[in-house]
């Protein structure tokens, strides 16, 4: 296995138009990796000759030309017909498909082949705001959406549903190959080295927000627990995450421990003589706890009737509910 201190990522295509998009685009994204393109085989054998790849990618005409002669610890070819068979260090991908999901595949075939990235390129700090309500219907997950949009315009933000059925896979149309139930099972199982690459391969985005899917089966959040999701909060902050958005449905074992590391708790209410009950017991209970700081750190939210109600799939940024929410941060 290379080492973490040379993750030498090459890039090689002939058409440069493509090469220099494609570079583009992994310069935005925290891969790990060191990336340098090439358009011809002369210059990409030279820097083979004095720097190790961990990873090299390129597409099906290259890699018959002369890519295949390049040493490295695996190659990645794009092709609009892959053999999903491949081999200890070849590996294809269909091209014909959108380049975030290309990414999510390289990165995956990087865990599975044990490569390792540095992880010590961030600080393993930043913001969390936490959104919990004791009352249904309270607009919370719309909100703490909201709040993700909002916060990446400034800054690498990602939102984290922790809700049994959050409806994600509807709203979205889009099965996910890789949920939260498996980030926390890697979490659990796998080597430092491939965590990265592991949770990079899993996170997508809609409309500027990175997010992880969450559960596909309901019952895998009741076996996970609150030292397991800050555990995986550090590795979203190693990976450059400045600001987290959680989103809190069933109350994890230990999910004090999760306010407790937050920077705002939200708190959505509703002003109905049920919900008004609900959210005094809940409050009552946080005065008992341990760190008398919580209740300090609420936001509450009693947002008013919104004639448009919008879906997270949209831009929230300039709805109703999005200046709402606006509103009540900068006050």
């Amino acid at each position: 296995m290379i080492s973490a201190s040379n993750p030498n990522m090459a890039v090689y295509f002939n058409d440069n138009d493509y090469l220099e998009s494609f570079l583009n685009y992994l310069s935005e994204k925290n891969t790990g990796f060191l990336c340098s393109g090439f358009t011809k085989s002369e210059s990409l054998a030279d820097f083979a000759e004095k720097n190790p790849i961990s990873l090299l990618l390129t597409d099906d005409s290259c890699y018959k030309n002369d890519a295949r002669f390049i040493n490295s610890e695996i190659t990645v070819v794009l092709t609009e017909r892959p053999d999903k068979t491949g081999s200890d260090s070849l590996y294809e991908i269909n091209i014909l498909q959108p380049v975030d999901e290309i990414l999510r595949e390289i990165l995956r075939i990087a865990a599975e082949a044990d490569l390792s990235v540095d992880q010590e390129r961030f600080s393993a700090t930043g913001n969390l705001y936490t959104f919990i309500s004791p009352v249904g219907r309270s607009l919370k997950t719309t909100f703490a959406f909201a709040l993700a949009q909002l916060l990446s315009d400034k800054d690498n933000t990602i939102y984290l549903n922790l809700e049994p059925d959050s409806g994600f896979s509807v709203l979205f149309n889009q099965d996910y190959g890789t949920d939260l139930s498996d980030l926390i099972f890697y979490l659990r199982d796998s080597q430092e080295a491939k965590l990265s690459l592991l949770l990079q391969s899993a996170i997508h985005s809609r409309q500027g927000v990175s997010f992880i899917p969450p559960v596909m089966n309901p019952g895998d959040i009741f076996q996970i627990n609150s030292d397991e999701i800050i555990k995986l909060l550090d590795l979203l902050h190693e990976n450059g995450y400045r600001n987290i958005v959680v989103d809190m449905g069933t109350l994890l074992p230990g999910f004090e421990k999760i306010l407790s590391s937050s920077n705002s708790i939200f708190m959505p209410i509703r002003s109905d003589g049920m919900s008004t009950a609900k959210t005094a017991q809940f409050l009552s209970y946080l005065r008992t706890l341990e760190d008398t700081t919580l209740e300090e750190k609420i936001v509450r939210l009693e947002p008013p009737f919104f004639k448009n109600l919008p879906l997270i799939t949209d831009n929230l940024r300039h709805t109703e509910a999005g200046k709402y929410l606006e509103g009540m941060i900068h006050g």
